[in-house]
């Protein structure tokens, strides 16, 4: 009778663990969509203001052509490839500053890396109050 040298049953197969092959890493593109939310304020002359009659208040509202204030904040805030460019600034003036480690050095790197690519895909206004 076969006796399989005295192995379990099935280790000689090749779906036996130490028959199976490690695969190496490979590259794959992604397109990787992340969503921020930025609260901060945006200065517009797009109002109007007025006393109420009944109550003596004053108040301001915002006109109807609000649409505007995305392009305020457009012109006022950088986006966020703007500011993963400045960053990029930063990481590349120290990895030439030398005298790093090899480790930070690749922690750099990587940075780097991860500034590069991004752009706006869309800017949107959702809620806005007269602050």
């Amino acid at each position: 009778m076969y006796d399989n040298y005295n192995y379990p049953l099935g280790a000689d197969t090749p779906d036996a663990p130490w028959n199976q092959v490690e695969l190496d890493p490979i590259d794959v593109n992604v397109v990787a969509e992340v969503t921020l939310v930025h609260n901060t304020k945006v200065a517009t002359i797009n109002y109007v203001a007025y006393t109420d009659e009944e109550d003596g208040s004053y108040n301001e509202e915002l006109n109807d052509g609000y649409q505007d204030i995305e392009e305020y904040y457009k012109e006022h805030h950088k986006s966020i490839p703007d500011l993963l460019d400045e960053l990029a600034k930063y990481i590349k003036g120290e990895l030439a500053g030398g005298n790093l480690s090899h480790q930070r050095r690749q922690e750099l790197e990587c940075m780097l890396e991860d500034c590069e690519g991004w752009e706006v895909g869309n800017i949107e206004i959702e809620d806005f109050v007269i602050s």
